[in-house]
């Protein structure tokens, strides 16, 4: 499955599907803008700890990510555990 079917089918299963869609989308758009997602959050309106908020940051961060981000002291490694990025 790919992201955008999981948070289709996790959209499908909450309160208001189009609330979620609307804010993983966001968080999709946040991530990939780079910067303070929280603040991204709120410049568009939608609560930065809305399970989509937080489902669209996490499926961007993951498409993104690399080999080389989880290996314990390689550059990336370092500037992610300082809240930087490589």
């Amino acid at each position: 499955m790919t992201p955008i079917e999981i948070a289709e089918a996790r959209a499908r299963r909450s309160e208001n599907p189009p609330r979620f869609m609307l804010a993983y989308s966001a968080g999709w758009n946040a991530a990939a803008d780079g910067g303070d997602v929280e603040e991204h959050a709120r410049m568009v309106g939608i609560d930065p700890n809305d399970a989509g908020f937080i489902e669209g940051v996490a499926a961007w961060r993951a498409r993104a990510a690399t080999s080389r981000d989880y290996m314990p002291g390689s550059p990336a490694h370092i500037n992610h555990t300082r809240g930087a990025r490589a």
